[in-house]
């Protein structure tokens, strides 16, 4: 009787034949780093749990759970960058909600923060006034995009806390209670600076606010170790 082989479908085909390749590698190579490699094309780089997630063991890209950005910044950012913060909240809940968090409408907070000027680092109030089950505060404390001592140089760095309270119906009173509070520090680039001869000012700023808001986004929603800072 003779003997035929079973014909496996491409893509079985070819995950049999990384796994064997990792298999024979593993022995060869210490730490299997080729196995490593053909792992990441299999699967893609691994998942990270969000910080969040890890601190209070909540997902809020899961359920029915609302959450709404709002930041701060100093005058002295301000006076430099008067649009750092609504550029910040529109970012970070742009982020989220392409990560399957609901979130409040980041125009309709930047209207809020207009009519209530520095109201907004009292989440009381702002557990009054939207319907939202946890506020996302972030605190930026400093912001540069230059170079000390080298004002045609780039750099962007920026630190603050960000800050997450939990809004509960109390004594028929909606409560903000704080449940999460992290440092963060950025620098961008974090080798050497960038000649303003290679990018305008404008497109610097830009870029590194866009860095910015993944830094801040990524601490609510579980990501690709590859896009880490």
């Amino acid at each position: 009787m003779q003997m035929t082989c079973p014909i496996l479908p491409r893509r079985q085909f070819v995950k049999t034949a990384a796994l064997l390749i990792c298999g024979v590698t593993s022995v060869a190579l210490p730490g299997c780093s080729l196995g490593v490699m053909f792992g990441k094309m299999l699967t893609g780089d691994p998942k990270r749990l969000s910080e969040f997630k890890s601190m209070t063991r909540e997902d809020l890209a899961k359920g029915k759970r609302k959450v709404l950005v709002i930041c701060t910044t100093p005058e002295s950012v301000e006076s430099e960058l008067a649009t750092l913060k609504f550029d910040l909240i529109d970012g970070i809940t742009r982020r989220m909600k392409l990560n399957g968090i609901k979130v409040i409408n980041p125009d309709l907070v930047a209207a809020w923060i207009d009519e209530h000027d520095h109201a907004e680092s009292n989440p009381s109030d702002l557990a009054q006034d939207f319907e939202t089950d946890y506020i996302i505060h972030v605190d930026v404390e400093s912001f540069s995009f230059r170079e000390p001592n080298s004002p045609k140089l780039f750099r962007g760095r920026s630190s603050g806390f960000v800050r997450v309270f939990k809004v509960e119906d109390f004594a028929s009173q909606r409560v903000a209670q704080n449940v999460y509070v992290n440092e963060f520090a950025s620098t961008y680039p974090t080798h050497q600076p960038i000649s303003e001869q290679g990018r305008s000012s404008i497109t610097f700023q830009k870029d590194y606010v866009e860095r910015l808001c993944d830094q801040l986004a990524q601490k609510f929603y579980d990501h690709r170790m590859g896009n880490d800072f």
